[in-house]
């Protein structure tokens, strides 16, 4: 059985014991790096009380529970193979602990955007962009830092995409716009208030439209003529922190990006080596 599980259910503990453990697992980090005195400062205990906590784990001494401990924290936490993506760790968790936890909501996350992809709709996006005269990326926040990503990558493969550098300029962008051009229009949610607006005003254009979202019944997916949509798994207002739609985002851009290289393969290389 892990030390973590044996340190949280405390069968035949002390109460000595029970302090240890609790300072233990809300100070994991801290712990590898502390001596057996300093714990014993810590928890108001005493050496000895570490030394029986160890015994009690099966471990020879606090040297051993260290580099064991430290082993686990390094390990992936196969009893929970679910990441919540809004909330990916607790306020108990170490560095490692962490770092594990985003490592496998990343690689869910993009299992989970692959399986919600639609090939066919990807490739006519990219053949729309690729025609097109000019390609414009709208969007706001998370997403339009994602639209930027991409468009530096089409900078450097030799394509220049238009994004406005100026916050709420976006308006102006939409109706310069015309029917041999196309835009790109980026909103997980799909109920962005501002990229609604351009994508309407983008339709009275007659302007091709392409939207990434996660919300196949939302405003900008009915408003634009191709939705490529992302698995629906974030709360936006009960989140730590953008982890999931940012990375399936990307994945599809990076998507994108791949494929439209590869379209014009020879001349994108020869533009990136130049």
């Amino acid at each position: 059985m892990k030390i973590q599980t044996l340190l949280k259910e405390q069968v035949g503990f002390t109460e000595n014991e029970k302090v240890i453990a609790n300072y233990i697992l809300s100070h994991k980090d801290d712990i590898l790096q502390m001596s057996i005195q300093s714990l014993a400062l810590k928890t108001y205990t005493s050496t000895s009380a570490v030394m029986r906590l160890c015994s009690r784990l099966n471990l020879t001494g606090f040297k051993d529970f260290k580099f064991r401990f430290s082993q686990e924290l390094l390990q992936p936490n196969l009893e929970y193979q679910y990441v919540d993506p809004n909330f990916p760790f607790t306020k108990n968790d170490s560095v490692p602990e962490i770092s594990q936890q985003l490592k496998k909501l990343t690689i869910q996350t993009i299992q989970e955007s692959q399986k919600t992809l639609s090939v066919t709709d990807m490739k006519k996006a990219c053949y729309l962009m690729k025609q097109a005269k000019n390609v414009a990326i709208f969007g706001v926040g998370d997403a339009y830092l994602a639209g930027l990503s991409f468009q530096a990558s089409m900078t450097r493969a030799g394509t220049n995409y238009i994004v406005t550098p100026v916050y709420g300029e976006q308006g102006h962008l939409a109706k310069t716009l015309h029917q041999e051009d196309c835009a790109l229009l980026l909103s997980y949610s799909g109920s962005t208030e501002s990229t609604i607006d351009h994508a309407k005003q983008l339709k009275l254009q007659k302007v091709p439209t392409i939207c990434i979202t996660a919300n196949g019944d939302s405003p900008l997916a009915k408003i634009c003529d191709i939705a490529l949509l992302l698995p629906a798994k974030e709360d936006k207002g009960h989140r730590i922190a953008a982890f999931f739609s940012r990375t399936s985002m990307e994945y599809y851009l990076n998507i994108m990006y791949s494929y439209l290289y590869v379209l014009d393969y020879d001349e994108h290389a020869k533009q990136t080596i130049d």
